[in-house]
């Protein structure tokens, strides 16, 4: 419908899918992340993007980048349906690395342990 109530919903949706895409890019990370109760890590997700908003506008410009470039140039299209969306996930990691910086330690390291696939056989 083109009048003038048909914008409110308009904008309302918007901004709903706003919050949704920013609830979900923080959700998966802050699972693997954090040992949280699952209502806690929800809470958390709707929380952190304004919290370190510049992590949250780093992450949309990748995905915004990405998009472009996967619409407009057909070489970095065929690379995407090769490769996957890897390279996007990977550049995303190291900025969510960056915000996740000043909350919680890292934790003990793991030893690293080398196992022969062909001994013990």
């Amino acid at each position: 419908m083109d009048t003038d109530l048909a914008y409110a919903p308009l904008i309302v949706m918007v901004a709903a899918a706003v919050v949704t895409l920013v609830i979900a890019e923080y959700i998966f990370a802050l699972q693997a992340r954090f040992a949280n109760p699952l209502p806690r890590q929800w809470k958390l997700a709707a929380l952190f993007p304004w919290r370190a908003f510049g992590c949250t506008l780093a992450l949309i410009g990748v995905d915004i980048v990405a998009l472009g470039l996967a619409l407009f140039v057909p070489f970095i299209r065929v690379l995407m349906l090769i490769f996957g969306l890897s390279w996007v996930f990977y550049a995303k990691s190291l900025i969510l690395l960056w915000g996740f910086r000043k909350y919680g330690g890292y934790g003990e390291v793991e030893r690293t342990t080398y196992v022969n696939a062909n001994s013990g056989m």
